[in-house]
């Protein structure tokens, strides 16, 4: 008995250190970095730290005292921080880099007034900047957020969008249109190839396999740049167009949204293909026959006894290729014009082009809430759907 005991004791130990590494795993690699894109999207300490004092009195204190205060955290600030400090506040308004820098070089001779300020500069003496001062110097910061969805408040303790101001929610609509239309072409594409190697003669399934591993295994900049070339202006496609007699002018097939379409269609056509396939493997081919038995013809047979079967693995590889392809970048950057860009494009243009992490942080919290909510519906249809046939 005693054994026993020391044997499940031994079992518990043992099942409890082989959840321990997986779920390290997942807290470094996954959780930890959702949750540092998170903060980043909401963190304002760059500018806190350089204006403390004037963030205790840029509310309620007095002219005066807001001066003396900016004056104090100017001399206090290290120089290459202030710099950041002002580059971020110049995306708020064109030229506070210059005001901010140029003050800070000189802050030791400045009068702590609000008087000697503007005799110093008289853009201090305009009350926008001190606005924006005030919106910008706290702990946590919305204002990436106001950004990204063209709502800023009013002075009226509202919100409004101005016309254009909603580019990234036109962006994300975009990005979530051409993630969709891919969607569809490879489920209609990888269906029928799904089929004819799970129900087809070996030697068919084998060579479904073969072309579907072999893009699989290759590099997406190789396929994507093999794209660019067939469906270029004097392309191989092109070419047979035309010597076909078929067109008499070469088509614009790239650098657009045909071009983007196919070839992501192309890159992500396996993850809707390998899904389906073990889906339709599991289904007997004895339901097909005793339809059949039944007087059901094959349209019939395949409508109402094998489709609704192959359901699950639709789902799996339709959820698999629309979630990819929300956050493709490459091929929508090679093959796409800039009106077909998706959301990656710009989020790795604010972290490598303007070092603007704020913003890139902000679109990532965007895409991935998205995701989020996309599947949250997908899943409670799918349930719905489930429950209801079960009621049936």
């Amino acid at each position: 008995m005693e054994r026993a005991m020391r044997n499940a004791n031994g079992n518990r130990l043992a099942t409890v250190m082989l959840l321990i590494m997986p779920l390290i795993i997942y807290l470094m690699f996954y959780l930890y970095p959702l949750l540092t894109v998170g903060s980043q999207s909401v963190d304002n300490s760059t500018l806190y730290d350089q204006f403390q004092t004037l963030s205790e009195v840029v509310e309620d204190g007095s002219p005066d005292e807001r001066a003396a205060a900016l004056v104090a955290d100017l001399i206090a600030a290290d120089r290459r921080d202030l710099a950041e400090a002002a580059r971020n506040l110049n995306q708020e308004r064109s030229g506070f880099r210059s005001l901010l820098i140029k003050s800070g070089k000189k802050a030791e001779e400045l009068p702590p007034t609000m008087e000697g300020l503007t005799a110093f500069d008289k853009r201090w003496g305009q009350q926008v900047y001190w606005d924006i001062l005030a919106r910008n110097i706290a702990p946590i910061t919305w204002r990436h957020f106001q950004k990204a969805s063209g709502f800023k408040p009013d002075g009226d303790g509202g919100f409004v969008q101005a016309e254009g101001d909603d580019i990234y929610l036109r962006i994300m609509v975009r990005t979530i249109v051409i993630a969709t239309q891919v969607t569809l072409l490879t489920l209609l594409i990888g269906y029928p190839l799904a089929y004819a190697a799970a129900n087809g003669k070996p030697r068919l399934a084998t060579i479904v396999f073969m072309v579907v591993l072999l893009s699989f295994w290759t590099s997406i900049l190789v396929r994507t740049s093999a794209w660019v070339v067939l469906l270029q202006t004097h392309g191989l496609l092109n070419n047979l167009l035309i010597w076909l007699r078929i067109i008499s002018e070469p088509l614009q097939l790239i650098f657009n949204r045909f071009g983007t379409v196919v070839a992501m269609t192309h890159v992500l056509l396996p993850f809707a293909i390998l899904p389906i396939f073990n889906v339709m493997k599991t289904i007997p081919i004895s339901q097909s026959d005793a339809s059949r038995s039944l007087g059901a013809g094959g349209i019939e047979t395949f409508l109402r006894v094998y489709f609704p079967q192959t359901l699950r693995g639709v789902a799996v590889g339709g959820g698999t290729v629309f979630i990819l392809a929300l956050g493709f970048y490459i091929t929508p950057a090679l093959t796409g014009g800039p009106s077909d860009q998706m959301l990656s494009y710009y989020i790795a243009d604010f972290v490598k082009k303007s070092l603007n992490w704020g913003m890139a942080s902000v679109l990532s919290v965007m895409l991935f809430g998205c995701v989020v909510l996309i599947l949250g519906l997908g899943s409670g249809a799918w349930l719905l759907f489930k429950s209801r046939k079960g009621g049936r």
